[in-house]
């Protein structure tokens, strides 16, 4: 399976027999039971690939079963991870350090990679110290802003879970 810019979440969720439908009946993006992926229809093109990779991975942990549990801070945090391994399957650092030689900017940045910002920004943050360190050095000679700032910027863009009472 190709990772990156040429990750067809489509074909993935054919190969573990998993049916991706457009549906109406969707409450936000997209959702995942019993080996049927919905996402809705007035996503654009690129949030489709990202729901459904994500969606994907909800498939291949057995969440709809095995998931959630209702406590909201819990199902966050599954969430979380979840986007995580979705971007890091619809980015790969090589494609990541491509992009930043065009941009700095994250709009155009997401676009080069053909992802929407909520997964560029989850797959910044979900770096690990080898890979940012590759990825920084990777960078040296350009004259765009560091990665760090990308990085606090993501942070501080990705929306936040509620505490705990």
């Amino acid at each position: 399976m190709d990772w990156g810019r040429r990750y067809d979440p489509y074909q993935h969720a054919e190969l573990l027999g998993a049916e991706v439908i457009v549906s109406h009946a969707v409450r936000g993006w997209g959702d995942y039971r019993g080996g049927v992926i919905r996402v809705h229809p007035i996503l654009t093109e690129v949030e489709a690939r990202c729901t459904t990779a994500h969606e994907i991975v909800h498939h291949e942990r057995r969440d709809d079963v095995l998931g959630y549990c209702g406590v909201e801070w819990l199902d966050t945090r599954l969430e979380r991870r979840v986007h995580a391994i979705a971007a890091r399957r619809l980015i790969t650092v090589p494609d990541l350090v491509d992009a930043l030689r065009w941009s700095d900017h994250p709009d155009e940045i997401a676009e080069q990679l053909a992802v929407d910002t909520r997964t560029l920004f989850a797959r910044v943050l979900d770096l690990s110290a080898r890979e940012y360190r590759d990825l920084d050095g990777r960078r040296r000679g350009t004259t765009h802003r560091p990665l760090g700032d990308l990085r606090r910027y993501a942070a501080r863009e990705l929306p936040r879970p509620r505490r705990r009472p």
